[in-house]
């Protein structure tokens, strides 16, 4: 693994990490982003095992953002919200809004062509 891949976690193990911090809930971070609490919990310990340290202190069932996990936190917040809109920002130069048709020839001038509005 190259150094620059060594520290970059997977996206799905920030993005659980980001809303659980919030929550300080699995559960409910696993709601916001689509996935089971067991996936945001695997996604967590992932990203524990890489960092090798605990980002929540567990208690019983529930969970609590430690010192770590706050202060990365504090520093992911900022790249997470930057790639947001960056995606934003590249999602609307998109050139013009033209559509794209894959058809047989046929269908494309016998029926479609005479029914699009030019």
């Amino acid at each position: 693994m190259s150094e620059g891949r060594k520290w970059l976690p997977p996206m799905t193990a920030l993005a659980s990490f980001e809303a659980a911090a919030r929550h300080e809930s699995f559960s409910r971070a696993g709601d916001e982003i689509g996935l089971t609490q067991s996936a945001v919990s695997r996604q967590i310990a992932l990203l524990e095992d890489m960092i090798q340290r605990p980002l929540f202190d567990r208690i019983g069932r529930r969970v609590r953002l430690n010192e770590a996990g706050r202060a990365y936190a504090v520093q992911l917040a900022p790249a997470l919200d930057g790639i947001r809109r960056a995606t934003r920002a590249a999602a609307q130069r998109r050139a013009g809004s033209a559509l794209r048709i894959a058809t047989l020839p046929s269908f494309g001038m016998r029926w479609l062509a005479p029914r699009l509005r030019i």
